[in-house]
């Protein structure tokens, strides 16, 4: 199931790499960048793809999760977009890393999530009007920090029900 699992998920990265060329602002900076971004991306999915069919399924996987976990920090550090609208992604790579790596690809996609979430929370704040630094730090990581950790336990507590059957 893996195997095919990750070659879904790599073509679906494949085929649908254009449709992000909508999904921002029309302008030659903002399409550069989206199409640099998911050209190498396809291209790399390419490279996964090759590594399925020579076997190599769990180092497909791993790089996969992992290559996905860099390019979400890296987007949402640069996007200049609060990290409440990133979050998603990072549940997105977190859920595959259960599903494809188990528990130690969990936690490890799951610490480096959180850090980096709050890293990007902290450093780009997005204060009301009034409303102090630190006070605006931490309103924007109670936003998303405390449902991304259920996810996590979720996630994990499934792993462990789904090694008792």
């Amino acid at each position: 199931m893996t195997r095919s699992l990750v070659q879904l998920i790599l073509w679906a990265a494949v085929l649908t790499a254009p449709m992000f060329l909508f999904a921002e602002e029309f302008s030659s900076r903002s399409l550069a960048r989206v199409a640099l971004s998911n050209g190498v991306c396809a291209a790399l999915c390419v490279c996964l793809l090759t590594l399925l069919r020579v076997g190599r399924t769990r180092l497909a996987a791993q790089l996969l999760v992992y290559g996905l976990t860099v390019l979400v920090a890296s987007l949402a550090s640069t996007n200049g977009e609060p990290i409440h609208v990133n979050v998603i992604n990072f549940v997105l790579v977190t859920v595959l890393a259960a599903s494809l790596l188990g528990r130690t690809g969990l936690l490890t996609v799951a610490t480096l999530s959180a850090a980096i979430m709050v890293g990007v929370a902290w450093a780009h704040p997005s204060p009301k009007a009034g409303e102090e630094l630190i006070e605006a730090r931490l309103e924007s990581i109670v936003q998303f920090l405390p449902t991304y950790l259920v996810v996590v336990g979720v996630l994990w507590l499934r792993g462990d029900r789904a090694s008792q059957q």
